[in-house]
C-alpha cells in the first residue's frame, strides 16, 4: 500500500491531536488505498443554471442599454483577465485564462447573454509588474471592461489596488487570495485565502506525521509578496498548534536550480530534524524544487503546497521519489470528480481547443469565474443597467458553483472561500482527487487574516 494513504488511515486519530493544539474539531472518515472522486458540495443555488438569472428570467426578455464606457456595447460586453500566460508563472496561471476563455466560448456558441456576446480580453504581463500596470490601462481605459475574471501575481494586486477600488471595477476570483485583497469591496475571492491555506496544511502534516508535536517544518517559497505572506501564516499555524517551523528559504522566480536551497535544507534535516517542507510558487517552480530535493538525495520528505503546486504536471513531470509524497492544496474539483460542470467543462475545453485540461484545478477556477460573470451579469441587468457598479453589488450575494466548489456567498465582507483540500493525481483519470472530501478540512477556515510580516 503507498504509504501516503497509510499515513492518511491515521488522518482521523492525528486530527484530533490537532484539535487539542489547536481548539479545532476536524474530524472525517478514514480513507482507502485509492481516493474515490468527490460528490458535489450541496450548494445554495443562486441560478437556475448556466444562462438563467437568479429569479429564473430568461436572457432574451431582458434588455439593458449600452454603456459603452463600462464594457457594454450593442454587440457585446467585454470582459477582461490579468495574468502570466507566458512567463515564469504561466505554467499556472494559463490554465486559469483557458477556463475562463472556455467558458465564454460556450456562451457565445449559445447566443451570448442579452444579446451580447462576451468579448474575452485576456493580457499577458509576464509575471512583470511595469508590463502589469500598461495591461491594466489598456483593458480599463481603453477597453474599458466591465470586470476582469482574473488578477494574477500578488504584487500586481498589491500595487493596483488603489486604482481598482477608484473605478469600482469588480474583480472576480482572482488566482491568489492574500491579506490586501480583503480590505477593500472589490475583490471577489472564490479560492481559499492563503492563512486559511497554512491551517489546512497544518491539518495534513498533522495526519501525516502522527500528531503536530511531532512535526518540525521547513517552508519553500517564490521570493514574491505572496511567497512571504504564506511562510507566515504557516509558522503561525504549526507554532500555534503546537509544532515547530525551523525557517523558509526563498527561490527566485524563473531559477532553474536551487542548489543553495538543497544545502540549507539538508542542514535542517541533519540540524533541528526537519519532517516536513510547505511549498508555494508556480507548478515550474515547484517542479524545480522537487528536482532539486531529488538531485539531492532529499527524498524522505513529505510536501505541501499551495494551489499552484496542485497540477498535475507536479506528479506527471516530477520525480517519482519527490511527487508521491506531495499535496496541493486547492479549492475546486477537475471534472472527473463526477460534479455537475464534469460534462461542460470537458465539451467547452475542447470547443476553444484547450483539450484535457478540464482535469486541471486552475482551468476548473477560471471556468467557475466565467460562470459567475455570467450570473452576475444576468442579476445585474435586472436592475435596468449594466455597468462596474451594478455587478459589483449583483456579486454580493450567493451563486452557484455547479460543483465545482463549496456554496458562494458573498453577502458579507470580505468576499472570500471558505473551502479547500489537499489534492494529488489520481492516475486512473489523469484528473485531481482531493485526499479528502471538503467537508473534512473545513474546521481550518478560522476566517482570521492579517498578519505582521517581519
Amino acid at each position: 500500500m503507498n504509504r501516503r494513504w497509510l499515513r492518511l488511515i491515521v488522518a482521523l486519530f492525528a486530527f484530533a491531536l490537532l484539535a487539542a493544539a489547536c481548539g479545532n474539531d476536524d474530524d472525517g472518515d478514514d480513507q482507502a488505498a485509492t481516493p474515490a472522486p468527490t460528490e458535489a458540495p450541496t450548494q445554495d443555488s443562486g441560478s437556475d443554471g448556466m444562462g438563467d438569472s437568479s429569479d429564473g428570467t430568461d436572457d432574451g426578455e431582458m434588455s439593458v442599454p449600452d454603456n459603452p464606457d463600462n464594457g457594454v456595447t450593442s454587440s457585446s460586453i467585454k470582459v477582461g483577465w490579468m495574468g502570466d500566460l507566458t512567463g515564469p508563472t504561466a505554467s499556472s496561471q494559463s490554465f486559469n485564462s483557458h477556463g475562463s476563455e472556455a467558458y465564454f466560448e460556450c456562451v457565445n456558441e449559445r447566443g451570448g447573454v442579452l444579446g451580447r456576446t462576451i468579448d474575452y480580453l485576456p493580457e499577458d504581463d509576464q509575471f512583470s509588474a511595469e508590463t502589469a500596470a500598461i495591461n491594466f490601462t489598456k483593458l480599463t481605459e481603453d477597453d474599458k471592461v466591465l470586470a476582469l475574471v482574473g488578477l494574477g501575481g500578488s504584487h500586481i494586486s498589491t500595487q493596483l489596488q488603489p486604482d481598482i477600488e477608484a473605478m469600482n471595477l469588480p474583480v472576480i476570483g482572482p488566482p491568489q487570495t492574500i491579506d490586501i485583497q480583503l480590505e477593500g469591496d472589490q475583490y471577489f475571492n472564490n479560492l481559499a485565502h492563503y492563512g486559511d491555506q497554512a491551517d489546512l496544511a497544518t491539518g495534513q502534516i498533522a495526519a501525516d506525521v502522527g500528531g503536530i508535536e511531532k512535526a518540525v517544518v521547513m517552508g519553500i517559497s517564490l521570493e514574491v509578496p505572496s511567497g512571504t505572506e504564506f511562510a507566515a501564516y504557516v509558522e503561525q499555524s504549526i507554532e500555534r498548534a503546537g509544532g515547530t517551523y525551523v525557517n523558509t528559504l526563498y527561490v527566485a522566480p524563473g531559477a532553474t536550480e536551487v542548489t543553495a536551497q538543497m544545502v540549507e535544507l539538508q542542514a535542517g534535516i541533519d540540524d533541528e530534524g526537519v519532517n516536513y517542507v510547505t511549498l508555494h510558487g508556480s507548478p515550474a517552480a515547484g517542479l524545480v524544487v522537487m528536482q532539486g530535493m531529488a538531485d539531492a538525495g532529499i527524498t524522505e520528505i513529505p510536501i505541501i503546497g499551495i494551489h499552484g503546486i496542485a497540477a498535475n504536471s507536479i506528479w506527471t513531470e516530477g520525480p517519482a521519489s519527490i511527487s508521491d509524497q506531495t499535496f496541493g492544496m486547492h479549492s475546486f474539483l477537475t471534472a472527473n470528480n463526477n460534479i455537475e460542470a464534469s460534462a461542460e467543462m470537458e465539451r467547452c475545453a475542447a470547443l476553444a481547443g484547450h483539450d484535457g485540461e478540464h482535469l486541471n484545478l486552475n482551468f476548473a477556477h477560471g471556468f467557475l469565474n466565467g460562470y459567475v460573470f455570467e450570473q452576475a451579469v444576468m442579476r445585474a441587468a435586472e436592475t435596468g443597467e449594466l455597468s462596474r457598479e451594478s455587478l459589483t453589488e449583483a456579486l454580493k450575494g450567493a451563486y452557484d458553483t455547479m460543483g465545482l466548489t463549496c456554496p458562494i456567498d458573498w453577502s458579507s465582507h470580505p468576499h472570500h472561500s471558505q473551502c479547500g483540500a489537499a489534492f494529488s493525481l489520481d492516475p486512473a483519470t489523469g484528473g485531481m482527487v482531493p485526499a479528502n472530501p471538503f467537508e473534512f478540512y473545513s474546521d481550518s477556515f478560522d476566517g482570521e487574516y492579517g498578519i505582521e510580516i517581519g
